[in-house]
């Protein structure tokens, strides 16, 4: 998948099944749908 700055993308559940981090924003917490991430670049390192 090639990520493109300025466009939103969903985290799968299987993401979640393999990372167990209780610092991260949880799979449908609170009955919420999976967390939403919008992908910028950083412009000091070029990462996105």
């Amino acid at each position: 998948m090639i990520y493109q700055e300025g466009f939103a993308y969903h985290i799968k559940d299987e993401y979640f099944e393999k990372v167990q981090d209780d610092k991260l924003m949880q799979n449908k917490e609170n009955g919420t749908y999976r967390p939403t991430f919008f992908c910028l670049r950083d412009p000091k390192t070029s990462l996105l």
